[in-house]
């Protein structure tokens, strides 16, 4: 039986996670298990009494060129071993998107252990996770933030969350045109998750002034979590590397946030666009694609239109929504798409670094 989990029911889940995941930690587990079931969705599929196969949806706010979006984070995807090669993680993928097009989700999102699993259901990589580390001798001083606590806990310092995710915010909007929105509920869980890890997060000041955090967490090899600071106070210490893939769904929500690049002469242009989109069959067909220099929108072609414009309803551009996925994103430009490069401006800059 595939159905959506109760909030008791959602606990039932940690024994599979436990089972498949076993790199993850007993304190990581016990955070998570604490604090994401409260608000997340888990479908899963129960049979012999047990859930057998599952999917969590992990909510986050999105801003994406000043746009807000609520959009889930796809973690949690596991089958029983005894389980596997039933198609049951099919159903769930399947039903879950589905689901998430009936309430105009515009994308979600996942950090893939093989991406080879996500491929054949339309993801496809859009954010590659920056590798930095701070430059020595510019007279930054790392403060410990000690309102980190014990594993899962929270201890205190609440008069600096609202000005902890401001500071992120404005770190992020100076940079990147989507990344998921901070705020206290946001930093008062980035803590917990990061103490869960044995980690902890420092303020690094220049004199005065605030100009970057940094968090460093793992029981057994350390690892940086994040570290964000000016540009003139980093360097890169390695080549980015594909961490998250995505897929549109909804291509009329997502749209909105593409527009007509600056340089294009005309105020408003339109494109033919054929969507192919076999497992979610209301992206699929025939779509006129308006761009102005504020926005996008598509309107599907009826049959009736098809019918009375006959040839003129030839698309000028046909696209599969993996295709579409990682052009609007800003990830890459599919070869059917390059004549329409210097048309419309997808997304510029994006940072996912969500763990769970």
């Amino acid at each position: 039986m595939l159905t959506y989990l109760s909030g008791e029911e959602k606990l039932e889940t940690r024994e599979l996670w436990e089972q498949i995941f076993d790199e993850d930690s007993a304190s990581f587990l016990d955070y998570y298990y604490s604090e994401k079931i409260r608000d997340n969705r888990i479908l899963a599929i129960r049979e012999d009494g047990a859930i057998q196969s599952m999917v969590q949806m992990n909510p986050y706010v999105i801003c994406a060129r000043g746009r807000r979006w609520r959009v889930d984070y796809i973690v949690g995807v596991a089958t029983r071993e005894e389980k596997r090669h039933h198609g049951y993680m099919r159903q769930l993928l399947l039903a879950m998107m589905a689901d998430m097009r009936a309430e105009e989700a515009p994308f979600c999102f996942l950090m893939p252990a093989d991406e080879a699993i996500y491929r054949p259901f339309g993801f496809t990589w859009i954010f590659r996770q920056p590798q930095w580390k701070r430059k020595e001798g510019n007279g930054i001083c790392a403060v410990p933030f000690t309102g980190m606590g014990k594993p899962g806990t929270w201890a205190g310092h609440a008069r600096y969350k609202a000005e902890m995710a401001e500071w992120m915010n404005r770190w992020l909007a100076a940079r990147y045109q989507l990344y998921a929105v901070r705020d206290e509920v946001y930093l008062r869980r980035l803590m917990k998750e990061i103490a869960s890890e044995n980690g902890q997060v420092e303020l690094l000041y220049r004199a005065d002034t605030m100009i970057g955090m940094q968090s460093e967490w793992g029981w057994n090899r350390r690892e940086q979590r994040f570290l964000y600071c000016d540009s003139s106070y980093v360097e890169e210490a390695a080549e980015p590397k594909p961490a998250i893939m995505a897929r549109v769904i909804t291509p009329e929500v997502f749209v909105r946030v593409i527009r007509l690049k600056s340089t294009v002469l005309e105020q408003e242009r339109q494109i033919r666009l054929a969507l192919e989109d076999p497992l979610i069959p209301e992206n699929e067909g025939l779509w006129n694609w308006h761009l102005n220099r504020q926005t996008s929108w598509l309107e599907p072609v009826n049959e009736t239109e098809r019918i009375r414009e006959s040839a003129a309803c030839e698309e000028d551009l046909r696209l599969t929504v993996t295709e579409l996925t990682e052009w609007l994103f800003g990830y890459a430009v599919p070869k059917a798409a390059e004549p329409f490069a210097d048309v419309v401006e997808p997304l510029n800059g994006v940072f996912l670094d969500e763990v769970v």
